[in-house]
């Protein structure tokens, strides 16, 4: 008669306690192993979760700097006016008309310094200034300046009429700057002025030629009527835009 220890392994005890077959506690069956890790979710939540906060707060964020830059339009249009000053003080404006532009910038600046300016009216205020072609007005006198000492008769009237039609088209606001810079852009060079270009040194017959076909088809698309305009300043259109935001708003 053999003695065989009757035997019975520590895990087979806490199996039997915890209610576990012993024989699956003690012979695990590896391919329900592998089934059990493969229908685990794994890290999926954690990395679920960490994207879903993550895009939390960056939304906070992001509302967050909206707030503070909505808040601080007067004190960024200020900084804007202050630094497109150099702009007109080096821009060929006539003297009296660019000292007149200069001193309504100066006092808009010092009014948006006030606390209590209205952000919403300093932003209609630079929606209007920025689409004006304040430096380039002088480059058109430029290009006059050329048609009445270098053209004759008819041409001359054909040429005079359709600048003073382009710049009827910026007082109506019917032309922006970005306009008008593609119809000067034969006479107009790329250098490091703060716009970065200005009128070329010395102007030709051809590249002027070009100019006043862009003007007249500028002045069509923009349906000014077929005649000569009264030249005014850029100051007079400045002030008039400056008021229009203050009563009206911004485009």
């Amino acid at each position: 008669m053999s003695n065989t220890p009757d035997e019975t392994p520590l895990e087979n005890e806490q199996a039997i306690d915890q209610g576990i077959d012993p024989e699956l506690a003690s012979d695990p069956d590896p391919e329900f192993d592998q089934e059990r890790a493969a229908d685990s979710p794994g890290c999926l939540p954690a990395v679920v979760a960490g994207t879903l906060l993550m895009l939390i707060v960056a939304f906070v964020l992001c509302g967050v700097t909206t707030w503070v830059l909505f808040q601080k339009r007067t004190e960024i249009a200020a900084r804007s006016l202050q630094g497109f000053i150099p702009n007109i003080e080096q821009s060929l404006l006539e003297p009296e008309d660019k000292a007149q532009v200069i001193k309504q910038l100066e006092t808009l600046i010092e009014q948006m310094r006030d606390p209590n300016y209205d952000p919403a009216q300093a932003a209609a205020i630079m929606q209007r200034i920025v689409r004006l072609p304040i430096p380039h007005w002088g480059e058109l006198d430029a290009v006059e300046s050329f048609v009445r000492k270098n053209y004759v008769d008819e041409e001359k009237e054909e040429a005079i009429k359709d600048l003073s039609r382009v710049r009827r088209a910026i007082e109506m606001n019917q032309a922006t700057v970005f306009d008008i810079v593609d119809v000067l852009e034969p006479v107009a060079v790329i250098d490091d002025t703060p716009i970065g270009r200005s009128l070329k040194t010395k102007l030709t017959r051809q590249d002027v030629d070009d100019v006043i076909v862009r003007a007249k088809l500028l002045a069509d698309r923009a349906r000014i009527p077929d005649q000569e305009f009264a030249r005014v300043d850029m100051a007079d259109i400045l002030a008039r835009e400056i008021q229009t935001a203050k009563t009206e708003g911004g485009f």
